[in-house]
């Protein structure tokens, strides 16, 4: 079993159900407004693709030893605090089970990445354009490895990719992967 942890609105989930068949996809997401966008998507691909809105941390502290795969695209893991989130996840993956994330290397408008995990509060919108923020975990490439190893990860690899433009609100990205021990 395939998780996407902040999956917004399920386009990868649903792109791993129809084409990469895995016995389940489940799409968690904990925003009201991205699950019913998704549901409207892609309610048609259950049960292969299951929706879950629900908090990552609390799905996954539910779910211990069931996934194979769990994986956050800029969702999650950027979103919900490292010291909570990696441990779920290592205990909701099956032994030999992987993690992979991508996230942000710095913070879009080129201000370093965090020496510690610290998140910090940035701008956003909510679903009816109101103004407001929200806490995201830009980390180090090396702290993100330590709060993997403390969370009981093994084999962790860190790749970096160069930002697709120089422009403002042009990141590099972190690809990073890690296992559950067998």
């Amino acid at each position: 079993m395939v998780g996407d942890l902040g999956a917004g609105a399920v386009r990868q989930a649903a792109h791993l159900a129809v084409h990469h068949e895995p016995a389940r996809s489940v799409a968690v997401d904990a925003s009201p407004a991205q699950s019913g966008l998704a549901t409207g998507l892609f309610s048609r691909l259950a049960p292969r693709l299951r929706i879950v809105r629900s908090d990552a941390v609390r799905h996954l502290e539910a779910a211990r030893n069931t996934y194979d795969v769990l994986y956050s695209v800029f969702g999650a893991v950027d979103f919900t605090d490292p010291r909570t989130l990696l441990p779920a996840a290592a205990a909701a993956l099956r032994p030999g089970g992987r993690l992979a994330f991508a996230t942000l290397a710095h913070y879009l408008n080129s201000v370093p990445a965090q020496p510690e995990v610290v998140a910090a509060d940035i701008p956003a919108k909510t679903p009816e354009g109101e103004e407001t923020t929200m806490r995201r975990w830009v980390l180090q490439e090396q702290v993100w490895v330590k709060a993997l190893d403390a969370a009981g990860f093994t084999g962790i690899t860190v790749d970096t990719f160069p930002a697709a433009s120089d422009g403002p609100g042009s990141a590099a990205t972190l690809l990073v992967t890690a296992e559950r021990p067998c």
